[in-house]
């Protein structure tokens, strides 16, 4: 007597893979790239056609700011009042004088300040490996 194959029986006989379907993860270039060059291209195109319409566009627009504040002016000549300021800051920052005589602090320029501090270490920090 004859069987006929069963379900499990095709299954085990099978000499193709099943045909399995899959989402492809990457775009194809081709469109990535046709994008890009369309939106360089426009762009490109835009301002030429910005600068023939308007031709005198361009050379009319001032690139210095002058804004003056409303009176009273409170600065005569305020570009030498800040680079005066900018001298004493840099004096004081690169220079010895007294902070107290009586308890003898000195201030040093920060540039020393930093070379001693390399050169000493801080009490309590450790040491660098050498």
């Amino acid at each position: 007597m004859a069987t006929e194959p069963g379900p499990a029986d095709t299954h085990l006989h099978q000499t193709e893979p099943p045909k399995i379907a899959f989402e492809p993860t990457d775009w194809d270039l081709a469109p990535v790239a046709a994008v890009y060059i369309a939106t360089l291209v426009l762009l490109v195109i835009s301002c030429l056609v910005l600068i023939v319409a308007y031709p005198s566009a361009l050379p009319d627009v001032s690139r210095a700011l002058h804004i003056n504040p409303p009176g009273p002016r409170l600065q005569v000549n305020s570009e030498a009042d800040l680079q005066r300021f900018r001298t004493e800051e840099e004096q004081q920052l690169n220079g010895y004088y007294w902070i107290d005589k009586q308890k003898g602090i000195v201030h040093i320029p920060i540039d020393t300040a930093m070379q001693n501090l390399a050169r000493t270490g801080i009490d309590g920090f450790p040491k660098a490996q050498q």
